[in-house]
């Protein structure tokens, strides 16, 4: 974090003086010690927060409903964490062999998936660039965080957004295309 006397650090502790207690009354009220988390480390992640944008703007008034949106938006990354399911382990005894059996592909299925697949290819680069890799790597099944990490993007949330919107924009070009129908 910054040093006491940077301008920044001086902001955060007064903006904690100012809303600190609400921070807290928030946290207890949303009740997330019944899902098995701790609200002490919720409140820390505000506090993450707030620095961050602190720096980011250094010039802007961050009022009680930017603290109280900063504070349903962490409690709501908290709870998504928290249902996360731990991957059930492979087996330990490896025969080799697999129960797997595919039935062949048409070769009408197979010239249509190419097809699908090339059309994808064709929107996908006529996706603004600064969305197209983590569009490329959503797609792929990266995380956000991880796709932020990998394309240079400041936080996972800029990355959701990015990712929305290209997505957005993607299922409008295929759908002008005849390549899909999608639910929204």
């Amino acid at each position: 974090m910054s040093a006491p006397n940077d301008p920044v650090h001086t902001r955060l502790e007064e903006l904690l003086a100012a809303y600190g207690s609400r921070v807290r009354a928030l946290l207890v009220g949303y009740g997330l010690d019944k899902h098995g988390i701790d609200p002490a480390d919720v409140e820390q992640e505000v506090r993450i927060r707030l620095w961050h944008a602190l720096e980011r703007d250094r010039s802007g008034a961050f009022h009680a409903s930017y603290v109280q949106r900063v504070v349903a938006s962490t409690v709501i990354d908290a709870l998504r964490r928290a249902q996360v399911r731990a991957a059930e382990p492979l087996p330990e005894e490896d025969d080799g062999t697999f129960d797997v059996e595919l039935a062949p592909v048409a070769p009408e299925r197979r010239a249509g998936d190419l097809q699908h697949m090339q059309g994808l290819q064709r929107c996908l680069a006529e996706i603004p660039e600064r969305r197209r890799l983590p569009i490329a790597l959503h797609l792929q099944g990266f995380s956000l965080q991880e796709i932020a990490d990998i394309a240079g993007i400041p936080s996972a949330e800029a990355a959701r957004k990015l990712v929305s919107r290209g997505l957005e924009g993607l299922k409008q070009r295929l759908r002008e295309l005849g390549l899909g129908d999608f639910e929204d």
